[in-house]
């Protein structure tokens, strides 16, 4: 998890891990809250561009990525039925989070996957968990409902009454900022529980396992605000 909540806006944090038998350093950069509107790609120049070597790719916190293009729906837009109301009841909290446990955050489950879909994870996942196996459920819901995000950070954080919907084109949403930035970028879906790579705007990054180099979650939660990081393969 990240150790860069000291950090005023503009300054920077950096952690080397190793990965598939190479080391990479991780340089995090504390950023203003950025908001609904702004062009992630010039603010990526205007974060990055003094740091920025050739080489080092751009990683982008899909939360935020999502927040600006309009994806967070403030939870008052969102009208759980009656199925919504009473799955998400279901759903364990853990200590990192709610999850989709919310009648707002089912809603939008069932809008993406299909009610039926949803019943099914919900049973996959009832008989599983009675043998100790956990996970079930966003495995049969999809990667969609897995990218459901907000309602989170606390009652005083900025995403604690907003659902934050799952890029529809994140390859795209990728080579769009790159085009604004004029570097590589990859957008990530990371926190303590794991995550996962959304969306390349250079296929050549691919050879980086990005998933692990960001394994322990670098660039952490909402209250970190370090949506932007590069990640640089380390001097041999």
């Amino acid at each position: 998890m990240s150790e860069a909540k000291g950090l005023t806006v503009g300054q920077t944090w950096q952690s080397e891990i190793e990965s598939n038998g190479k080391k990479y350093l991780r340089i995090l950069v504390k950023t203003h809250f950025i908001k609904e509107g702004e062009d992630v790609g010039q603010v990526a120049v205007r974060y990055l561009e003094d740091i920025y070597q050739p080489g080092d790719c751009v990683i982008v916190s899909e939360k935020m990525v999502a927040n600006t293009t309009g994806l967070a729906i403030d939870q008052s837009q969102i009208h759980p039925g009656w199925w919504a109301k009473r799955l998400y009841k279901f759903v364990k909290r853990t200590k990192h989070g709610r999850g989709i446990g919310t009648p707002e955050k089912m809603q939008v489950a069932i809008e993406l996957a299909g009610l039926w879909r949803i019943l099914l994870a919900t049973f996959v996942s009832a008989i599983t968990k009675l043998f100790g196996v956990k996970g079930w459920f966003y495995r049969v819901a999809g990667d969609k409902v897995r990218s459901i995000d907000g309602q989170s950070g606390g009652p005083n954080g900025p995403y604690w009454t907003k659902v934050i919907l799952p890029l529809p084109e994140p390859n795209k949403t990728a080579s769009e900022i790159a085009a604004a930035c004029g570097y590589p970028v990859v957008i990530a879906d990371i926190n303590d529980l794991g995550g996962s790579i959304k969306g390349w705007s250079d296929s050549e990054m691919r050879k980086h396992d990005f998933a692990d180099i960001l394994r322990d979650n670098p660039m952490g939660q909402t209250i970190t605000m370090t949506p932007l990081a590069l990640v640089r393969e380390a001097a041999k």
